[in-house]
């Protein structure tokens, strides 16, 4: 069962991400997430957003994004980013090898490791017609 259901739905745009990462900060602070783990959200999160203004809707111009945020009976805060894009799922990226140098590395995917690294559960699912990114971090 989910508590507590709170979302927010805007154009996905950059010059949303302020509003959105404030919906999200507001959420994690309500549910007394650490403000340590509240900034790993933060990162992992801008992250997440940023993919989805710059990639999810690329020939149609600016679709929406809602963020989501809920908490879990388990008393884990979930954090969903949802967009009606082109279906992407971010987590069968590979991770990148990041012992090489920056001269042998290939561009792209790192954003998408430190999301792995930094949350504690991350799943990609699509459902009718929506890209769903969701975040789970845990509040103890």
């Amino acid at each position: 069962m989910i508590k507590d259901p709170r979302q927010l739905t805007l154009p996905a745009c950059v010059e949303n991400l302020e509003p959105l990462q404030d919906f999200i900060t507001t959420c994690a602070r309500d549910h007394s997430l650490p403000e340590d783990r509240i900034l790993k959200l933060q990162l992992a999160s801008e992250e997440a957003l940023m993919n989805i203004f710059s990639y999810a809707y690329p020939d149609e111009g600016p679709g929406d994004v809602t963020v989501c945020c809920t908490l879990s009976d388990d008393h884990d805060l979930l954090i969903a980013f949802e967009d009606k894009g082109h279906a992407f799922d971010v987590l069968s990226v590979e991770d990148p090898e990041t012992g090489l140098s920056l001269e042998e590395r290939t561009v792209g995917g790192l954003g998408i490791y430190f999301i792995k690294k930094m949350i504690d559960a991350v799943w990609y699912a699509r459902k009718d017609n929506k890209n769903i990114l969701t975040f789970r971090m845990a509040l103890t």
